[in-house]
């Protein structure tokens, strides 16, 4: 379409230009239909003035009717209006009229009668070109009806109207010009903002990605507007930024296994040597593959759980086999260090949630809480319920608190626990395995299942991680003592 191809200023030119013009068109022709009325009903009052003035003195000479014409001494233009008479009996025949008539009439015979029956018309003619405005009224005389019409030229009025007509026609094609010249400078006015917008944003599409617009001055539309978009861009530009850092930080954790088990694989190479070596250098490919496929797999879950691209197949999930399971993984790291994992006063919580993703929760926790205490240490786990805000129903909530004895957090550092690949100790971390996501994927997985993980109290004597999943309690039991007992009793003394 042609309106496709204009430019958005061209068209909010023309629709503001036809809006006005229709508007302007609506109140021209009110203006000229009510001028148009109020002059014709002024002639019509002075036509039946003049009919009745007319009818008074039909009879005034010697008994007979008559009708008073013009006299012969008038001249046009001294400020008189023309008017021609007819008198009609009650069947229509004319009896009397104005020596300009002839023989034409003013009015058709139905009209007559219309007024011998007691009607009171104003009709408009024409009389041998001439336009008139004609009143009819009816009287009687000597017994007999008749009626007498008397015509108003109404000429002069009609060229009045046109010349109105054609003045408020100028008006219009004027104001039309003038709405169409004012809008467009308007407009052009109102989009300078979004065309210095544009231009900025081209720069920034461009990779000019530190690049933010120019708030104009005040707090009308476009200044929020640009406020909004200079948020968003700051938060495009921080999830660009930690996209690099990601690619950077994956690229290197995924570069140690890699070079560990390339330089393994050159050593083993260099000479002959016995099936047991062979045996052992494999044992070392293995381990490192292990570590790339559990970084791997850690980091296809991050990515999804961020996309929310992740299918949660939410059932009502015992907390304490979890724990149990989670638990008896991080045993091998306990065990040697004397570290105790304990439950206290723990409810037999149920959270809603996806099995396999709640169980990746607290996998990641207990072992966070075991490589970061100290040796002897201990882990205790407390749970809860807490009711959902609101007077809605909604399920309440399972709280899990994840107690360890380390050295606790920085507070600078709290939040960023949950970034990715942070470590707050990398040579322990590196000692243990850990790529610096467990927290990470720990706050996704949650959020995704509507529920939370935050770091609730930290001190030099430890930090407690508090986890919030929709749930419930079911039973009344409440469980105390160290989990997988067999395991730890079987830690040295």
């Amino acid at each position: 379409m042609l309106l496709d191809r204009l430019s958005f200023r061209a068209r909010l030119t023309l629709a503001w230009t036809v809006s006005f013009g229709l508007l302007l068109g609506f109140a021209d022709a009110g203006i000229y239909l009510a001028t148009r009325a109020w002059a014709y009903r002024d002639v019509d009052v002075q036509a039946r003035t003049l009919a009745e003035t007319e009818l008074a003195s039909a009879s005034d000479v010697g008994g007979d009717l008559h009708i008073h014409d013009v006299p012969p001494t008038w001249q046009p233009g001294i400020g008189l209006a023309g008017k021609l008479s007819q008198m009609y009996d009650a069947s229509g025949r004319v009896l009397h009229q104005s020596d300009g008539l002839g023989t034409a009439r003013l009015v058709a015979p139905d009209v007559v009668a219309a007024a011998v029956g007691g009607a009171r018309p104003v009709v408009s003619v024409r009389v041998q070109g001439a336009p008139l405005r004609v009143a009819v009224i009816s009287s009687t005389h000597a017994g007999d009806r008749f009626a007498l019409a008397v015509g108003v030229h109404v000429g002069w009025l009609d060229t009045q109207l046109r010349r109105l007509a054609w003045l408020l026609a100028g008006i219009w094609i004027a104001g039309l010009l003038a709405t169409a010249a004012i809008g467009y400078l308007l407009a052009s006015r109102a989009l300078a903002p979004v065309e210095r917008i544009t231009r900025r944003a081209a720069a920034i599409a461009r990779g000019d990605f530190d690049a933010r617009l120019d708030p104009p001055h005040g707090n009308d539309e476009i200044a929020r507007m640009t406020g909004l978009l200079n948020e968003m861009l700051a938060r495009l530009h921080s999830s660009l930024e930690a996209n690099r850092r990601f690619a950077a930080e994956a690229s290197h954790e995924l570069r140690s296994p890699l070079t560990a088990m390339a330089g393994e694989v050159d050593v083993t190479l260099m000479r002959p040597r016995s099936a047991e070596e062979y045996r052992a250098a494999l044992g070392v490919v293995r381990e490192g593959l292990a570590e790339m496929t559990q970084l791997a797999e850690s980091l296809i879950l991050l990515v999804r759980a961020q996309e929310r691209h992740v299918e949660v197949d939410v059932h009502e999930v015992p907390l304490l086999p979890v724990l149990d399971a989670a638990a008896r993984k991080v045993a091998h790291l306990a065990v040697p260090r004397r570290i105790t994992l304990g439950l206290h006063a723990f409810p037999e919580l149920v959270a809603y949630g996806d099995p396999r993703l709640l169980a990746r929760v607290f996998d990641n926790l207990l072992a966070n809480a075991v490589i970061y205490n100290r040796d002897g240490g201990r882990v205790s786990i407390t749970g809860r319920t807490e009711d959902a805000a609101g007077d809605e129903w909604q399920p309440g909530f399972a709280v899990v608190e994840v107690a360890d004895t380390g050295i606790g957090i920085d507070p600078g550092e709290v939040e960023r626990v949950f970034e990715r690949f942070y470590r707050a100790d990398r040579s322990r971390s590196r000692r243990t395995g850990g790529a610096g996501l467990g927290l990470s994927i720990c706050r996704e997985v949650a959020t995704l299942s509507g529920g939370s993980v935050r770091v609730s109290r930290t001190s030099p004597e430890g930090t407690v991680f508090e986890v919030r999943l929709p749930g419930a309690r079911r039973g009344t039991r409440v469980h105390d003592g160290p989990v997988v007992p067999s395991i730890l009793t079987a830690a040295p003394r």
